[in-house]
């Protein structure tokens, strides 16, 4: 095994999703979030069918049970198309560092969540790991410097529900996820099964809805096709393959909080490169989320 592969993973997982929710956040902004939506799907299960080619000598998986499956599609479900559908309606309304912070709430609630279905046990050094998280993620959400231009009132409070809608979805995704690679399945193989489902679902919807023709011809455009592909090579195909290796060569605590560096990404890009006025609260605000995640982890 290649030393810290996994962490390396996870690390670069979150650049690939720093990355990745800028350029979504951008051209969201101007053609719609759920056409962006699906043209990143489209775009990456052929960025995924070349990668999957070349990695495992077939351009896509043939070796699954329909347990696998099952699970799979049913990550794929929540997570690709409900919370991804959440999350980019969020990334046009609130832009990416604040829907990423959101975003970074994923951990906390699924240890939540193990506490109340499970009965799994908080010890305190996790409880404070949730507090602070929480608290980080309030106090960016309740300081008005550093929002998007124009946005408050009811249209703020939508947007933040749709930033949570989309974690409470990656929550669900990952949980589902974990059981299809239980045996060593292979990370590249699973996501791709996970995007077909999600482009399968995806473009069919548009097609009941009449917007397949609309959708094509905005991302085929050169000023949106260009950043569509490249935002849908560099997130979903390249940082959810990442995520998965992480998952599967390091421990779940260490992967899952350097898998939420992306909002510490985003708020370092926009503060010291972009200059853009982020606030005091929300540069404390964000350090404070990440501390909870890392001390629900790390311990």
């Amino acid at each position: 095994m290649v030393p810290f592969l996994g962490e390396t993973a996870a690390f670069s997982a979150a650049l690939c999703w720093a990355t990745s929710s800028m350029i979504f956040s951008n051209i969201g902004g101007k053609v719609g979030a759920q056409t962006v939506n699906r043209g990143r799907l489209a775009c990456s299960i052929f960025c995924l069918t070349i990668l999957h080619w070349v990695m495992e000598g077939q351009p896509w998986p043939n070796a699954v049970t329909w347990e696998q499956l099952g699970w799979l599609s049913l990550s794929s479900i929540l997570g690709l198309v409900i919370g991804d559908a959440m999350l980019f309606q969020a990334f046009v309304m609130l832009g990416a560092r604040l829907s990423m912070l959101l975003m970074s709430t994923v951990p906390i609630m699924g240890a939540v969540l193990a506490w109340v279905l499970f009965d799994e046990i908080l010890i305190p050094i996790e409880i404070t790991g949730i507090a602070c998280g929480v608290g980080g993620v309030l106090l960016v959400i309740v300081g008005k410097k550093g929002r998007p231009v124009g946005l408050a009132g009811r249209n703020y409070v939508v947007g933040i529900l749709f930033g949570l809608g989309g974690a409470i979805g990656q929550v669900s995704n990952l949980i589902t996820a974990k059981y299809a690679l239980i045996g060593g399945y292979s990370a590249l193989s699973a996501t791709w099964i996970r995007t077909m489902v999600a482009v399968i679902a995806m473009w069919g919807f548009a097609l009941l809805l009449g917007r397949v023709r609309r959708t094509v011809t905005v991302c085929i455009a050169p000023d949106v096709g260009k950043w569509l592909f490249l935002g849908a090579l560099i997130g979903p195909a390249v940082g959810v393959w990442l995520s998965m290796l992480a998952v599967q060569n390091a421990n779940v605590g260490i992967a899952s909080t350097l898998m939420a560096l992306p909002p510490v990404i985003l708020i370092v890009f926009e503060g010291a490169i972009l200059r853009k006025p982020v606030g005091w609260q929300a540069v404390m605000g964000t350090c404070l989320a990440f501390c909870g995640v890392a001390l629900l982890f790390m311990h």
